[in-house]
């Protein structure tokens, strides 16, 4: 067995103690092993970024108060040192205090004591007088003021000076040594140097971020020039005390409300004149609350002002946000985009749960390079830079961002309108056209609510990017007891319904098929998925830059989303403001890209109208297929197998064994000796031939020792037996190169250690043809076809909504009916304003020349009950504008009867309501947003886009506000 000692040094910025333990092993790998596995055992780290350094092998000490066995001691440090070789234990001075006040023992020293010269150390302490300036600084740092450093303590600064981990006392250093400004402070009393270290400290505490050079040389320029607390003489300048305080003040460590270090050393994706604080926080948290997307760098002035309001009024879910990020320590070293993305990606109903969100929270708020956030980030934070477009006119601050340059260019151009004339069934004539072009109202527009949720968050698609019309949909629960109620038959579209079913004998089983086959053919083969006339090949067919008024069937979403007229989401964005619309679809200063991450809506939306199209548009998690290697348990599995597969080769231990069997045969060599005797004796056991002593000749000691040796240096060499394996194998091979010649041909056994690439490339080594669930995953992660991402899990979650949409009686005959469209576009005009309009319903049906379209909505009701549903169901669809939407679908696609079908997409509870749009509700949309369409097309024809609040007001209490009031006052 082999004995091995080991020091954990402790950093001289951490609050702990050096730490030393002994062990015994049979090989220097296992010793090197069973060192890490005790610091292991005792939570203990060490190396970048721990209190310890790693630990360094020394020799075994040999002193009677040895710890135990594989035990960390801490007090061993305080008895014993490592002497000047690093290796050999020394114990130190007896009584050696740790520092001497500086104050008392001049008052007792002075007059009395020699000044000892340079160098004359005794015992291995030095006094101050004799002490370098870096001995000096760095004493101070360590111990505060002091007269003489005993050896252990100079170790510890010689420690601390060559460790460039430690950045703070190395910039004060740089300073100190290098800054003309601060030559005095290297001839000053030890007193002055003292209290300037103590000042530095306490202007920037250890704890915190370490200063840069440059802020350590201009406080101590300033705080040497200023007075000494006892001078008496009055030049005007502040005392040093005063420094200190104004320097600590402006560099004091923010805190969070919970009082623990809330960051902001750290360079981040603001601007370096930003002053970034929990104030500036609640802004961006507000921000990130706000469905609209916009440059999160750049933030539009109404975003700004909105956040402010949100801020001062305390609305939720900000201000659950605000309490548990203004707790998270380091929270101000997370940069705007992390921010942005940890909100906006959350569950909208996560605010409501604490200990969920908390969980949330520490889970997900994680990033590794704060300055410039990676692409995906950005994406997940819903950034759209505004380059090359002009920012909205704002007295707000630019927020901690560069102002983008502004496009000077005209967007918009009046062009006149076509005399046009509605001839109904979705028909219009344009006779009398005049010129070749049309006023187009916007370049991209946007298909309304196609989209689903982002998380629980109803939102609408413009060229593919998600918009959310409004705050999250509350989390909701009704029993099942109401859910899944057919329609009643005083319905009139179960009455056409079973008109068609009547008609198409095939569609009842159509009805009671529930169970879809797969995610890309869940409709059966014998019910065609389109309208009796074939879609238009989209790759061969080409369209048309500008679209006359009609009926199109088989657009692709980005030529629709790219084409003239203004759609219902369009009008949603001018009813939040026009300064809005505008921004978004004429000046085009806030700018969309599409979003590869997954909106369970749209997945939805895809498997229930268009499971054709899953493949085009979503990237499904591959399979893992059996035998595959899926975590780093199964790789070590299977190296161990394939270890104990192997030919056992020697170990140390009988490396060992033949070593000393070999030495046993080898002569003896003769001892020198310990006394005259002994020496006289052995030399009487040499050979005659190395007696070389002549008779009467003094046989002294050192001539009989001489004689010996040259006998023993004729002997054959024994070898070691001490050593790694490697070393035993070389000696081995001395004695018997044949048997390591067989050692060296056994196959060497493969690594256990190592990350999990290096484990990979191991099994690769002997099994080419091996499979990773890695490396599946990462090819499939990367995204080569640039499509949306859907997990294992997720798919299964869609694919269970979906199930529930067919198996429900009137969604189903919806979505299975053989005459329906899907996604059909209209182009019309409005014929109040001139404006051209557009449409595109998620489904569309026509029976006994009945009219009807249906759009499909995901939501999260999982906790409402169930009497309060339908006006839960109201209320989403008034504050979402459907029916706005609803009554544009009418109008421009001249349809008889409008429906909405909500799907629940908690896990588990997937239940389906299928809602007409009454007469009142629709007239309730058309009015309002024929009032905004009066209102774009004068802005249209001003060229002025209000903000939202375009006049000063008094703000007045309301009705509770005022009761009060009024009870306040009685009392």
């Amino acid at each position: 067995m082999i004995e091995f000692a080991y020091l954990i040094k402790a950093k001289a910025k951490a609050d702990a103690k050096s730490l030393f333990c002994w062990f015994s092993a049979k090989s220097e790998s296992r010793g090197n092993r069973e060192i890490l596995n005790i610091l292991e055992d005792a939570e203990i780290e060490t190396g970048r970024g721990a209190d310890y350094q790693l630990p360094v092998r020394t020799n075994l000490p040999v002193f009677d108060d040895l710890p135990e066995e594989g035990v960390l001691d801490d007090t061993w440090c305080d008895r014993y040192e490592l002497a000047d070789d690093g290796r050999t234990w020394q114990k130190i001075a007896a009584g050696a205090p740790n520092s001497v006040n500086i104050q008392d023992d001049h008052a007792s020293t002075a007059g009395t004591q020699p000044t000892a010269a340079p160098g004359d150390a005794v015992g291995g302490t030095i006094t101050i007088d004799q002490t370098t300036f870096n001995q000096r600084v760095i004493g101070a740092w360590l111990y505060g003021s002091f007269t003489k450093l005993f050896s252990g303590q100079q170790h510890e600064i010689r420690e601390l000076q060559h460790d460039m981990d430690a950045t703070y006392i190395q910039n004060a250093l740089l300073a100190l040594n290098n800054a003309k400004e601060l030559l005095q402070v290297q001839h000053c009393f030890p007193e002055t140097l003292f209290d300037l270290i103590d000042a530095i400290k306490s202007v920037w505490p250890v704890d915190g971020a370490a200063p840069d050079v440059g802020s350590i040389v201009t406080f101590s320029k300033e705080w040497l020039n200023a007075r000494h607390p006892q001078s008496g003489i009055d030049n005007g300048r502040p005392y040093r005390d005063e420094v200190t305080e104004k320097w600590a003040k402006k560099s004091a460590i923010k805190r969070t409300d919970a009082g623990t270090n809330a960051g902001g050393g750290n360079k981040t994706d603001r601007s370096s004149e930003y002053e970034h604080t929990l104030d500036t926080l609640d802004k961006e948290i507000a921000m990130a609350t706000l469905p609209m997307d916009f440059d999160i760098y750049e933030i539009p002035g109404p975003i700004y002002r909105r956040a402010k309001e949100i801020i001062a009024n305390k609305e939720e879910p900000f201000k659950t946000w605000s309490q548990k990020l203004r707790n998270m320590p380091g929270i101000l070293d997370f940069s705007r985009a992390a921010i942005f993305a940890l909100i906006r990606n959350a569950n909208p109903d996560i605010t409501q749960m604490p200990g969920s969100l908390q969980t949330y929270i520490n889970a997900n708020l994680t990033e590794s390079n704060h300055a410039g956030p990676s692409p995906e980030l950005l994406a997940l934070a819903r950034h759209l830079p505004a380059e090359n477009t002009k920012p909205l006119a704002t007295n707000e601050p630019s927020n901690g961002a560069a102002i983008p340059p502004k496009n000077t260019e005209s967007v918009t151009t009046e062009r006149q309108q076509p005399e046009m004339k509605n001839l109904g069934d979705g028909m219009f004539s344009i006779d009398g056209l005049v010129g070749d072009t049309q006023q187009t109202a916007s370049n991209e527009g946007e298909k309304p609510e196609n989209s689903a949720e982002a998380g629980n968050v109803q939102v609408e698609t413009n060229d593919g990017l998600q918009v959310e019309t409004d705050a999250a949909v509350q989390k909701n629960e009704i029993a099942d007891a109401d859910n899944q109620d057919p329609a009643p038959a005083s319905n009139p579209i179960a009455e056409a319904f079973s008109k068609a079913v009547a008609e198409h004998p095939n569609l009842s089983t159509l009805v009671n098929d529930d169970e879809p086959q797969n995610a890309q053919q869940n409709i059966p083969e014998n019910i065609p998925l389109e309208t009796e006339t074939p879609a238009p090949d989209t790759e061969k067919q080409s369209w048309p830059e500008y679209f006359e008024p009609g009926r199109y069937e088989g657009v692709p979403n980005e030529v629709y989303h790219a084409a003239n007229g203004i759609s219902s989401t369009q009008v949603k964005d001018a009813r939040i403001s026009l300064m809005y619309f505008n921004a978004r679809h004429v000046a085009k200063t806030i700018e969309k890209e599409r979003s590869k991450v997954l909106d369970m809506g749209n997945l939805v939306h895809a498997l229930a109208l268009e499971p054709e199209k899953l493949d085009d548009e979503f990237s499904v998690e591959p399979e893992i297929p059996a035998g595959a290697f899926t975590t780093t348990a199964t790789i070590r599995a299977f190296i161990d197998e394939h270890n104990t597969n192997l030919p056992p080769q020697l170990n140390a231990d009988e490396i060992k064994a033949l070593l000393e069997a070999y030495n046993v045969t080898m002569p003896a060599q003769v001892p020198l000796g310990a006394s005259a005797d002994e020496t006289g004796q052995s030399y009487m056991m040499l050979p005659p031939e190395y007696q070389r002593i002549d008779e009467g000749q003094k046989q002294t000691a050192a001539a009989m020792k001489a004689c010996i040796k040259e006998y023993n240096s004729t002997l054959p060499a024994q070898v070691k037996t001490s050593g790694s394996r490697d070393a035993l194998l070389e000696q081995l091979a001395v004695i018997n190169p044949d048997l390591v010649a067989q050692e060296s041909q056994k196959p060497a056994p493969l690594k256990v250690s190592g990350t999990k690439a290096d484990l990979i490339q191991t099994v690769k080594a002997v099994k080419p043809d091996a499979v990773f669930a890695d490396e599946l995953l990462d090819a499939w992660r990367d995204n080569p076809g640039n499509k949306i991402l859907v997990t294992r899990q997720q798919l299964e979650t869609a694919l269970a909504i979906q199930e529930a949409l067919l198996a429900h009686p009137t969604s189903g005959m919806l979505l299975r009916h053989p005459s329906r469209a899907v996604e059909v576009s209209y182009f019309g005009m409005d014929e109040e304003t001139g404006l051209e309009v557009r449409v595109r319903p998620d489904l569309e049906i026509e029976i006994d020349g009945l009219r009807i379209a249906a759009d499909l909505k995901t939501i999260s009701m999982w906790n409402v009950k169930r009497d309060a549903l339908r006006a839960k169901l109201h209320r989403e669809i008034i504050e979402r504008d459907y029916h706005l939407s609803a009554a544009m679908y009418c109008d421009v696609a001249t349809l008889d009867q409008f429906f909405w079908i909500f799907v629940n997409k908690d896990e588990g509870y997937h239940w389906i309501a299928v809602i007409e749009a009454s007469t009142d509700i629709l007239d309730l949309g058309r009015l309002e947003y024929q009032k905004t369409m009066r209102e774009i097309a004068e802005s249209y024809d001003t060229d002025t886009w209000p903000a939202p609040v375009t006049e000063d007001y008094t703000d007045e209490l309301n009705d509770f506000d005022l009761r009060r009031l009024e009870a306040l006052r009685g009392q």
